[in-house]
Protein backbone atom coordinates (compact mmCIF):
# COMPACT_ATOMS: atom_id res chain seq x y z
CA UNK A 1 0.00 0.00 0.00
CA UNK A 2 1.53 3.73 -1.37
CA UNK A 3 2.58 5.88 1.85
CA UNK A 4 -0.58 8.97 1.81
CA UNK A 5 1.44 12.33 1.56
CA UNK A 6 0.38 14.77 4.24
CA UNK A 7 1.43 18.65 3.15
CA UNK A 8 1.19 20.80 5.62
CA UNK A 9 1.60 24.88 4.75
CA UNK A 10 2.29 26.84 7.31
CA UNK A 11 2.13 30.41 6.79
CA UNK A 12 5.06 32.31 7.82
CA UNK A 13 7.29 29.54 8.99
CA UNK A 14 10.82 30.76 7.85
CA UNK A 15 14.05 28.93 9.12
CA UNK A 16 14.08 31.36 12.60
CA UNK A 17 10.67 30.27 13.06
CA UNK A 18 10.80 26.62 12.18
CA UNK A 19 12.72 25.14 15.85
CA UNK A 20 9.30 25.92 17.48
CA UNK A 21 7.61 23.54 16.18
CA UNK A 22 10.24 21.03 16.72
CA UNK A 23 10.44 22.47 20.40
CA UNK A 24 6.96 21.93 20.39
CA UNK A 25 7.00 17.77 20.26
CA UNK A 26 6.95 17.92 16.30
CA UNK A 27 9.31 14.68 14.86
CA UNK A 28 10.53 15.37 11.38
CA UNK A 29 14.09 15.10 11.71
CA UNK A 30 14.95 16.58 8.34
CA UNK A 31 15.24 20.56 8.58
CA UNK A 32 15.91 22.58 5.55
CA UNK A 33 16.02 26.55 4.06
CA UNK A 34 14.52 27.42 0.72
CA UNK A 35 14.70 30.03 -1.05
CA UNK A 36 11.52 32.28 -1.41
CA UNK A 37 10.52 34.10 -3.88
CA UNK A 38 10.06 38.36 -4.15
CA UNK A 39 7.03 40.04 -3.04
CA UNK A 40 4.21 38.62 -0.90
CA UNK A 41 2.48 34.82 -0.11
CA UNK A 42 0.37 36.19 -2.76
CA UNK A 43 3.33 35.30 -5.60
CA UNK A 44 4.89 32.41 -2.78
CA UNK A 45 1.93 30.43 -2.38
CA UNK A 46 1.10 29.55 -6.22
CA UNK A 47 4.94 28.83 -6.52
CA UNK A 48 4.52 26.27 -3.54
CA UNK A 49 1.79 24.64 -5.69
CA UNK A 50 2.52 24.63 -8.99
CA UNK A 51 6.88 24.70 -9.24
CA UNK A 52 7.10 27.74 -11.43
CA UNK A 53 8.48 31.00 -10.28
CA UNK A 54 6.22 34.51 -10.42
CA UNK A 55 7.12 35.10 -13.82
CA UNK A 56 5.13 32.32 -14.96
CA UNK A 57 2.19 31.98 -13.47
CA UNK A 58 2.06 36.00 -13.05
CA UNK A 59 1.55 36.56 -9.23
CA UNK A 60 3.52 39.11 -6.70
CA UNK A 61 1.33 40.97 -5.00
CA UNK A 62 -2.33 41.02 -4.14
CA UNK A 63 -3.55 43.85 -6.41
CA UNK A 64 -2.22 44.42 -9.94
CA UNK A 65 -3.11 47.30 -13.00
CA UNK A 66 -6.18 46.75 -14.39
CA UNK A 67 -6.12 45.90 -17.69
CA UNK A 68 -9.55 47.42 -19.33
CA UNK A 69 -12.37 47.85 -17.43
CA UNK A 70 -11.58 46.41 -13.55
CA UNK A 71 -13.80 44.43 -11.65
CA UNK A 72 -13.20 46.72 -8.75
CA UNK A 73 -14.34 49.55 -10.13
CA UNK A 74 -18.06 49.74 -8.40
CA UNK A 75 -15.98 49.78 -5.34
CA UNK A 76 -15.20 53.87 -5.76
CA UNK A 77 -18.58 54.74 -3.89
CA UNK A 78 -17.21 53.61 -1.13
CA UNK A 79 -15.61 57.31 -1.11
CA UNK A 80 -19.26 58.40 -0.77
CA UNK A 81 -18.68 57.44 2.75
CA UNK A 82 -16.89 59.78 5.49
CA UNK A 83 -13.10 58.17 5.72
CA UNK A 84 -13.63 57.42 9.37
CA UNK A 85 -16.35 54.70 7.86
CA UNK A 86 -14.55 53.35 4.67
CA UNK A 87 -12.25 52.82 6.11
CA UNK A 88 -13.18 50.62 9.07
CA UNK A 89 -12.65 46.94 8.32
CA UNK A 90 -15.97 45.73 8.65
CA UNK A 91 -17.37 48.15 5.95
CA UNK A 92 -14.31 46.55 3.99
CA UNK A 93 -15.12 43.18 4.52
CA UNK A 94 -19.10 43.45 3.58
CA UNK A 95 -18.01 45.51 0.61
CA UNK A 96 -15.38 42.80 -0.22
CA UNK A 97 -18.13 40.00 0.11
CA UNK A 98 -20.27 42.07 -2.25
CA UNK A 99 -18.23 42.28 -4.75
CA UNK A 100 -17.00 38.81 -4.69
CA UNK A 101 -20.91 37.17 -4.89
CA UNK A 102 -21.36 39.65 -7.64
CA UNK A 103 -18.50 38.23 -9.69
CA UNK A 104 -18.60 34.64 -8.33
CA UNK A 105 -15.05 35.47 -7.15
CA UNK A 106 -14.28 32.92 -4.37
CA UNK A 107 -10.00 33.38 -4.32
CA UNK A 108 -8.28 35.56 -1.26
CA UNK A 109 -9.92 39.29 -1.47
CA UNK A 110 -9.34 42.18 1.16
CA UNK A 111 -9.88 45.47 0.68
CA UNK A 112 -7.17 46.82 3.07
CA UNK A 113 -7.04 50.83 3.35
CA UNK A 114 -6.82 51.36 -0.61
CA UNK A 115 -8.24 54.30 -1.36
CA UNK A 116 -11.71 54.33 -3.16
CA UNK A 117 -10.67 56.53 -5.62
CA UNK A 118 -7.93 54.10 -7.38
CA UNK A 119 -10.13 51.00 -7.14
CA UNK A 120 -10.88 51.52 -11.18
CA UNK A 121 -7.08 51.13 -11.80
CA UNK A 122 -6.83 47.71 -10.22
CA UNK A 123 -7.50 44.23 -10.53
CA UNK A 124 -6.99 41.24 -8.38
CA UNK A 125 -4.88 38.39 -9.60
CA UNK A 126 -6.43 35.53 -7.28
CA UNK A 127 -10.17 35.61 -8.29
CA UNK A 128 -10.01 31.92 -7.71
CA UNK A 129 -9.11 29.66 -4.93
CA UNK A 130 -6.00 28.39 -5.01
CA UNK A 131 -6.44 25.11 -3.95
CA UNK A 132 -9.89 24.01 -5.86
CA UNK A 133 -8.17 25.71 -8.80
CA UNK A 134 -6.81 23.58 -11.80
CA UNK A 135 -4.53 25.98 -12.33
CA UNK A 136 -2.18 29.46 -11.44
CA UNK A 137 -2.34 31.81 -14.69
CA UNK A 138 -2.04 28.88 -16.77
CA UNK A 139 -0.14 26.59 -14.62
CA UNK A 140 -1.64 23.54 -13.31
CA UNK A 141 -1.03 22.51 -9.55
CA UNK A 142 0.14 19.64 -7.79
CA UNK A 143 -3.21 19.47 -6.17
CA UNK A 144 -5.15 19.19 -10.07
CA UNK A 145 -2.53 16.76 -10.62
CA UNK A 146 -3.37 13.82 -8.26
CA UNK A 147 -6.68 14.81 -9.04
CA UNK A 148 -6.84 14.16 -12.43
CA UNK A 149 -4.52 11.13 -11.79
CA UNK A 150 -7.55 9.67 -9.71
CA UNK A 151 -5.94 10.12 -6.81
CA UNK A 152 -7.72 10.98 -3.12
CA UNK A 153 -7.10 14.48 -2.27
CA UNK A 154 -8.35 16.51 0.82
CA UNK A 155 -7.82 20.53 1.27
CA UNK A 156 -8.89 22.14 4.05
CA UNK A 157 -11.17 25.63 3.63
CA UNK A 158 -8.93 28.12 4.59
CA UNK A 159 -11.92 30.66 5.34
CA UNK A 160 -12.33 28.39 8.58
CA UNK A 161 -10.87 28.78 11.72
CA UNK A 162 -8.07 26.15 11.85
CA UNK A 163 -9.33 23.53 14.20
CA UNK A 164 -12.36 23.16 11.64
CA UNK A 165 -9.41 22.59 9.06
CA UNK A 166 -8.12 19.88 11.12
CA UNK A 167 -11.20 18.50 11.50
CA UNK A 168 -11.86 18.16 7.61
CA UNK A 169 -9.19 16.30 7.23
CA UNK A 170 -9.88 13.80 9.75
CA UNK A 171 -13.20 13.72 8.15
CA UNK A 172 -11.31 12.32 5.58
CA UNK A 173 -8.66 9.43 6.42
CA UNK A 174 -8.69 7.72 3.00
CA UNK A 175 -6.97 11.07 1.10
CA UNK A 176 -3.79 9.84 -1.22
CA UNK A 177 -2.82 13.72 -0.19
CA UNK A 178 -3.81 15.92 2.74
CA UNK A 179 -3.38 19.38 2.20
CA UNK A 180 -3.27 21.62 5.46
CA UNK A 181 -2.91 25.26 5.63
CA UNK A 182 -2.21 26.91 8.91
CA UNK A 183 -2.17 30.82 8.93
CA UNK A 184 -2.14 31.41 12.08
CA UNK A 185 1.61 32.03 12.45
CA UNK A 186 1.61 34.64 10.18
CA UNK A 187 -0.86 37.23 11.63
CA UNK A 188 0.19 36.19 15.40
CA UNK A 189 4.14 37.51 13.62
CA UNK A 190 2.81 40.38 12.06
CA UNK A 191 1.00 41.48 15.59
CA UNK A 192 4.24 40.79 17.64
CA UNK A 193 7.42 40.87 15.59
CA UNK A 194 9.35 38.06 17.36
CA UNK A 195 9.10 34.96 18.53
CA UNK A 196 7.01 35.53 21.61
CA UNK A 197 4.92 33.62 24.54
CA UNK A 198 1.93 33.95 21.33
CA UNK A 199 4.08 32.32 18.99
CA UNK A 200 5.18 29.92 20.74
CA UNK A 201 1.81 28.98 21.95
CA UNK A 202 0.31 28.42 18.42
CA UNK A 203 3.24 26.40 17.41
CA UNK A 204 2.44 24.10 20.43
CA UNK A 205 -0.87 23.76 19.14
CA UNK A 206 0.15 23.55 15.28
CA UNK A 207 2.04 20.75 16.53
CA UNK A 208 -0.88 18.98 18.07
CA UNK A 209 -2.72 19.69 14.82
CA UNK A 210 -0.15 17.91 12.78
CA UNK A 211 -0.12 14.84 14.93
CA UNK A 212 -4.29 14.42 14.82
CA UNK A 213 -3.69 15.10 10.87
CA UNK A 214 -0.86 12.35 10.89
CA UNK A 215 -2.94 9.73 13.54
CA UNK A 216 -5.95 10.10 11.02
CA UNK A 217 -4.22 9.23 7.55
CA UNK A 218 -2.56 6.07 9.42
CA UNK A 219 -5.83 4.86 10.73
CA UNK A 220 -6.04 2.93 7.86
CA UNK A 221 -2.95 1.09 8.49
CA UNK A 222 -1.11 3.28 5.96
CA UNK A 223 2.20 4.51 6.55
CA UNK A 224 2.31 8.54 6.29
CA UNK A 225 5.05 10.51 4.88
CA UNK A 226 5.02 14.39 6.34
CA UNK A 227 6.55 17.26 5.15
CA UNK A 228 5.68 20.74 6.61
CA UNK A 229 6.86 24.23 4.67
CA UNK A 230 6.33 27.43 4.76
CA UNK A 231 6.32 30.42 2.45
CA UNK A 232 8.94 33.12 4.04
CA UNK A 233 9.68 34.24 7.36
CA UNK A 234 9.18 37.37 9.30
CA UNK A 235 11.42 40.68 10.08
CA UNK A 236 10.96 42.93 13.14
CA UNK A 237 9.95 46.17 11.83
CA UNK A 238 12.84 49.02 12.90
CA UNK A 239 11.81 51.80 10.69
CA UNK A 240 8.53 53.28 9.01
CA UNK A 241 8.78 55.04 6.22
CA UNK A 242 6.00 57.63 5.31
CA UNK A 243 5.56 57.55 1.66
CA UNK A 244 3.34 60.41 1.54
CA UNK A 245 5.87 63.03 0.43
CA UNK A 246 6.49 60.29 -2.99
CA UNK A 247 3.26 60.54 -3.58
CA UNK A 248 2.61 63.99 -3.85
CA UNK A 249 5.38 64.08 -5.90
CA UNK A 250 4.72 61.38 -8.29
CA UNK A 251 0.87 62.63 -8.57
CA UNK A 252 2.40 66.40 -9.33
CA UNK A 253 5.15 65.21 -11.88
CA UNK A 254 2.86 62.44 -13.47
CA UNK A 255 -0.58 62.88 -13.14
CA UNK A 256 -1.63 59.98 -14.79
CA UNK A 257 1.11 57.57 -13.13
CA UNK A 258 -0.10 54.52 -11.39
CA UNK A 259 0.95 53.80 -8.16
CA UNK A 260 -0.01 51.34 -5.42
CA UNK A 261 1.72 51.80 -2.00
CA UNK A 262 2.55 48.39 -0.19
CA UNK A 263 3.73 47.42 3.08
CA UNK A 264 7.81 47.29 1.55
CA UNK A 265 7.03 48.37 -2.39
CA UNK A 266 6.27 51.74 -3.93
CA UNK A 267 4.92 50.51 -7.07
CA UNK A 268 4.77 53.12 -10.25
CA UNK A 269 4.13 53.34 -13.86
CA UNK A 270 4.37 56.29 -14.80
CA UNK A 271 5.00 56.47 -18.84
CA UNK A 272 7.99 56.48 -20.79
CA UNK A 273 10.71 58.38 -19.09
CA UNK A 274 14.60 57.12 -17.62
CA UNK A 275 14.94 55.43 -14.61
CA UNK A 276 16.36 58.30 -12.94
CA UNK A 277 13.30 60.21 -12.83
CA UNK A 278 12.10 57.60 -11.44
CA UNK A 279 14.64 57.45 -9.07
CA UNK A 280 15.02 60.89 -8.09
CA UNK A 281 10.99 61.07 -6.35
CA UNK A 282 12.52 58.66 -3.92
CA UNK A 283 15.57 60.47 -3.02
CA UNK A 284 16.42 60.57 0.92
CA UNK A 285 14.55 57.25 1.72
CA UNK A 286 16.51 53.69 2.10
CA UNK A 287 15.65 51.01 -0.56
CA UNK A 288 16.69 50.09 -4.84
CA UNK A 289 14.56 50.71 -7.29
CA UNK A 290 13.89 47.96 -9.58
CA UNK A 291 13.08 47.83 -13.16
CA UNK A 292 11.36 45.69 -15.74
CA UNK A 293 15.30 43.76 -15.58
CA UNK A 294 15.64 43.74 -11.81
CA UNK A 295 12.50 42.04 -11.39
CA UNK A 296 13.15 39.73 -14.11
CA UNK A 297 16.58 38.64 -12.26
CA UNK A 298 14.30 37.88 -9.45
CA UNK A 299 12.16 35.55 -11.23
CA UNK A 300 9.05 38.12 -10.82
CA UNK A 301 6.68 39.44 -12.73
CA UNK A 302 8.29 41.78 -15.43
CA UNK A 303 5.98 43.33 -17.87
CA UNK A 304 4.68 45.84 -15.87
CA UNK A 305 1.61 44.16 -14.20
CA UNK A 306 2.51 45.65 -10.66
CA UNK A 307 4.13 48.43 -12.41
CA UNK A 308 7.01 49.69 -14.29
CA UNK A 309 9.53 50.43 -11.05
CA UNK A 310 9.54 49.33 -7.98
CA UNK A 311 11.00 50.73 -5.03
CA UNK A 312 11.63 48.05 -2.09
CA UNK A 313 12.37 48.89 1.20
CA UNK A 314 15.42 47.35 2.80
CA UNK A 315 14.40 44.25 5.50
CA UNK A 316 13.41 45.33 8.75
CA UNK A 317 11.57 48.93 7.12
CA UNK A 318 7.76 49.33 6.49
CA UNK A 319 5.96 52.30 4.44
CA UNK A 320 3.60 53.95 6.93
CA UNK A 321 0.79 54.30 6.03
CA UNK A 322 0.55 52.23 3.02
CA UNK A 323 -2.91 51.00 0.88
CA UNK A 324 -2.58 48.08 2.69
CA UNK A 325 -2.32 48.91 6.60
CA UNK A 326 -1.10 50.83 9.08
CA UNK A 327 1.78 49.99 11.66
CA UNK A 328 2.54 46.18 12.16
CA UNK A 329 5.47 44.68 13.85
CA UNK A 330 6.60 42.11 11.72
CA UNK A 331 6.83 42.26 8.05
CA UNK A 332 7.50 40.23 5.08
CA UNK A 333 7.71 41.11 1.39
CA UNK A 334 11.40 42.51 0.85
CA UNK A 335 14.05 40.90 -1.44
CA UNK A 336 14.17 37.36 -2.08
CA UNK A 337 18.31 37.39 -0.85
CA UNK A 338 16.84 38.81 2.33
CA UNK A 339 16.71 36.54 5.34
CA UNK A 340 12.52 36.80 5.68
CA UNK A 341 12.40 35.33 2.32
CA UNK A 342 13.40 32.27 3.11
CA UNK A 343 11.03 29.43 4.38
CA UNK A 344 11.85 26.41 6.08
CA UNK A 345 11.01 22.85 5.37
CA UNK A 346 10.47 20.59 7.75
CA UNK A 347 9.99 16.80 6.88
CA UNK A 348 10.27 13.04 8.19
CA UNK A 349 12.33 12.11 5.30
CA UNK A 350 14.96 13.69 2.65
CA UNK A 351 13.65 16.23 0.82
CA UNK A 352 15.41 17.23 -2.36
CA UNK A 353 14.42 21.00 -2.89
CA UNK A 354 16.64 23.92 -2.16
CA UNK A 355 13.57 26.42 -3.33
CA UNK A 356 9.66 26.85 -3.25
CA UNK A 357 9.80 25.82 -7.60
CA UNK A 358 11.25 22.63 -6.31
CA UNK A 359 8.43 21.80 -3.85
CA UNK A 360 5.61 20.76 -6.61
CA UNK A 361 7.42 18.45 -8.52
CA UNK A 362 9.00 17.07 -5.63
CA UNK A 363 4.84 16.14 -4.37
CA UNK A 364 4.47 14.58 -8.08
CA UNK A 365 7.87 12.43 -7.77
CA UNK A 366 6.46 11.15 -4.38
CA UNK A 367 2.80 10.14 -5.84
CA UNK A 368 4.02 8.62 -8.75
CA UNK A 369 3.05 11.18 -11.03
CA UNK A 370 6.44 12.86 -12.75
Amino acid sequence: MKPALLFVFVDALGPEQAPMLLDAGLSLPHVATLRGVLGFSSGAIPTILTGAPPAAHGRMCLFSKAEGTSPLAPLRWLGLLPRVLHERERVRRVAGKLLARVYGFDGYLALHRVPPELFPSLDIPEKRDLFEGKEIGGVPTFLERAREAGLGVVTTDWRRPEEQRVQQLEAHPEADLAFLYLSGLDAILHRDGGLDAGARDWSKQAARWIHRAQRALRSGGREVRTVVVGDHGMARIEHTVDPRGVLAKVRGRFPKAFVFVDATMFRVSVGPCEPEAVRELFQGIAGELLDAGGLAERGAPSDGRYGDYVWLLPEGSLFVPSFVGGAVRGMHGYDRASRSARAALLSDGVVAAECLEDLAPWVLRELGLL
